[in-house]
């Protein structure tokens, strides 16, 4: 078999890191051979400074190019579902940029899809792929840490000047924007989903949630008390 044909769904700035990132790997293992944007121009720019042979000004004619194997889609995260759709009921495997989506109703929607259509359909956390977070699941797993009791994570940046992240319509927000790196993390070190959950954090004047520490939950192999809080991330945007 030849090598993996992507297609890049928008070409913002976190479409081009992906595709500097993907052009590290062997050629013939991984090509990108589209790239779709709502405006053509943009989409051909991209497909010259990254040599890709096709450019679209729809995401529509990305969809319906026979000649892509997967599409990473980096639109902006209200615009996940929709587009998310788009690939996936034309049998198109996606790998979507984090979040995955929204909210749980419109995961559950592109994961009904995927199963549906029997493709692929994966959250771009790229930290899952680290050797180092790989070796220290593998030793949680193999109890070699004993039983994880507290997880704690912090991460911060300052992108107060950053408009998706303050701008309830743009679907920004600490949590979905840098959050889950830090949940994921602990919903596989403790053995999976909460048994209850408590937050809190700061708000930006539009509502959204600016900082915030999420916490106090018991997964599967935490420790027989309730009230034991086992968790504590969080993450501000300065």
């Amino acid at each position: 078999p030849g090598p993996t044909r992507w297609g890049i769904c928008s070409a913002g700035a976190i479409s081009h890191d992906f595709v500097v990132a993907l052009k590290t790997l062997p050629t013939t293992e991984h090509t990108v051979v589209a790239v779709a944007a709502r405006d053509l121009g943009r989409a051909q720019a991209f497909a010259q400074r990254f040599g890709v042979p096709r450019a679209y000004g729809s995401y529509q004619e990305l969809a319906e190019d026979p000649n892509v194997d997967v599409v990473y889609v980096g639109v902006v995260n209200p615009a996940h579902l929709h587009t998310g759709l788009l690939f996936l009921d034309r049998g198109r495997a996606v790998l979507m940029e984090k979040p995955m989506a929204l909210g749980s109703r419109e995961v559950s929607a592109l994961v009904a899809a995927a199963r549906e259509r029997g493709v692929f359909l994966m959250e771009g956390f790229w930290t899952r792929f680290f050797p180092a977070w790989e070796r220290l699941r593998a030793l949680a797993d193999e109890g070699a840490l004993g039983t994880p009791l507290v997880f704690r994570g912090s991460l911060g940046f300052n992108l107060g000047g950053v408009p998706r992240l303050r701008e309830p319509g743009l679907g920004g927000g600490a949590l979905l924007d840098l959050g889950g790196y830090g949940l994921q993390m602990a919903l596989a070190l403790l053995g999976g989903p909460p048994k209850n959950l408590r937050a809190h954090g700061v708000l930006h004047p539009t509502g959204m949630d600016w900082e915030g520490v999420w916490g106090a939950w018991r997964g599967r192999r935490g420790p027989q008390n309730p009230g034991t809080p086992l968790v504590q991330t969080g993450r501000g945007t300065g």
